[in-house]
């Protein structure tokens, strides 16, 4: 069977259960393997009656990168594909590491782009299924990181698919040829400082040398990882079934308390997966279940790692992307003829809702913003009775962390407003 048959068999095997009305959009940063599913995608689509498109982006990482995204343009022009280019930035996740921000930045960039019953094709491919695997299990993860990349899964409200899955790096070569296709080549792909190239040029072939069929193998073994981690996620939901969650990003400590400890830290990356974030390593997984689990339930601790951090409250553990930096000190005039913009609190403060609070400001013009740093009193509309600011933040259950976070509006030097929670009298 040839490169070619072979190929196309496997796109029109993943478009085969598609309606016709779907676009299928081709992940194209204009490589080899990439190049190869385009082009073969190309005559699936012609016969299949798909509406094809190819989307290419641009990270703006190496000084060429606006030549290949005109490479990629021209490319589809000649096949008659309609063609995309976006570019992003990587440099909000740069901890990520630079492959870890590229990919981040690219995906998200896809999630925003297709739509709703769209579907995104890339070219991974056999050899990439086998680099993925061996690299999380050199890095020590579990089943959901052994079990490799996803023949398909969600994109956002669209679906992404791999169609090559199955193909190896040599068909796709064998291909390429038969068709005398031009790439480009990515001096990255053989810089040793990442590891999936060091493995890629340096191990594989030995490896391959010794056991040549081991992509069937690790195959075969990543899919039986992926059955594990189905299975594990499922005994997550079924540990916390009887738990009263109100919020997505809480959850209750006593829902922990009966588990053993593999079973808290299966619930734990279950929750933390659920809410969008990365699944924190061992070592601050161990500090999740001795400080935050196991603290008395007076304790208020903090776990932090990359970009969020798990907090404990009444016995309850929120989940949260990690606060930005916000100086309770100072103090601003607000001119009320004007909305007070606090971008890092994602907040801005009109006259129209002092309004809808109840605060009647037709006879005042300014007001002085400040934040709580300890010891403020109001007496709020209705309670009879002057308060400590302290007290009443506790008696309305406000979180601790972003209570010296929530504007304090004075007149005269008194305080009249506690900003979406209490008018003075």
């Amino acid at each position: 069977m040839t490169a070619e048959s072979v190929i196309t068999r496997a796109i029109h095997a993943s478009l085969s259960g598609l309606k016709n009305s779907k676009t299928i959009w081709i992940a194209f940063s204009g490589g080899l393997d990439s190049t190869v599913l385009l082009h073969a995608a190309k005559n699936v689509a012609t016969s299949t009656g798909h509406s094809l498109a190819a989307i290419h982006v641009d990270h703006g990482l190496h000084a060429d990168s606006v030549k290949w995204s005109q490479h990629c343009a021209q490319f589809c022009d000649e096949l008659n594909i309609r063609f995309e280019n976006i570019a992003v930035n990587t440099k909000p996740n740069m901890h990520l590491g630079v492959e870890g921000a590229a990919r981040s930045a690219r995906y998200h960039a896809f999630e925003t782009r297709l739509q709703a019953d769209e579907v995104l094709l890339t070219a991974h491919h056999a050899d990439d299924q086998l680099e993925t695997v061996l690299l999380q299990l050199f890095r020590g993860s579990g089943s959901p990181g052994l079990a490799g990349c996803a023949a398909q899964r969600p994109l956002g409200e669209a679906l992404l698919i791999r169609p090559l899955l199955n193909i190896t790096r040599a068909e796709i070569a064998a291909y390429a040829q038969q068709f005398n296709l031009h790439w480009l080549q990515d001096p990255a792909n053989e810089s040793m400082q990442f590891d999936r190239n060091y493995l890629r040029h340096e191990l594989m072939p030995r490896v391959h040398a010794r056991w040549p069929g081991l992509h069937a193998t690790v195959s075969r073994a990543a899919q039986w990882q992926s059955e594990n981690a189905e299975l594990l996620d499922d005994l997550a939901k079924a540990d916390l079934e009887n738990c009263h969650i109100e919020l997505s990003n809480a959850l209750p400590c006593d829902c922990l308390a009966r588990l053993s400890n593999a079973r808290q830290r299966n619930v734990l990356r279950w929750w933390v997966r659920q809410n969008g974030f990365q699944v924190p390593n061992a070592q601050v997984m161990q500090r999740i279940i001795e400080d935050a689990v196991n603290s008395d339930h007076d304790r208020e601790p903090c776990v932090s790692w990359q970009t969020c951090e798990i907090r404990k409250y009444r016995n309850v553990l929120y989940l949260q992307e990690t606060l930005p930096s916000h100086d309770a000190h100072r103090k601003l005039t607000w001119n009320l003829d004007q909305p007070l913009e606090l971008p890092e609190l994602n907040l801005t403060l009109t006259s129209a809702a002092l309004e809808e609070f109840g605060l009647d400001v037709n006879d005042i013009s300014h007001l002085q913003v400040g934040f709580r740093v300890g010891g403020e009193v109001m007496r709020p509309r209705g309670r009879g009775c002057q308060k400590d600011l302290k007290s009443l933040f506790q008696e309305a259950g406000v979180l601790p962390w972003l209570r010296n976070r929530i504007p304090l509006l004075f007149k005269d030097g008194k305080l009249i407003c506690v900003w979406g929670h209490w008018v003075g009298e």
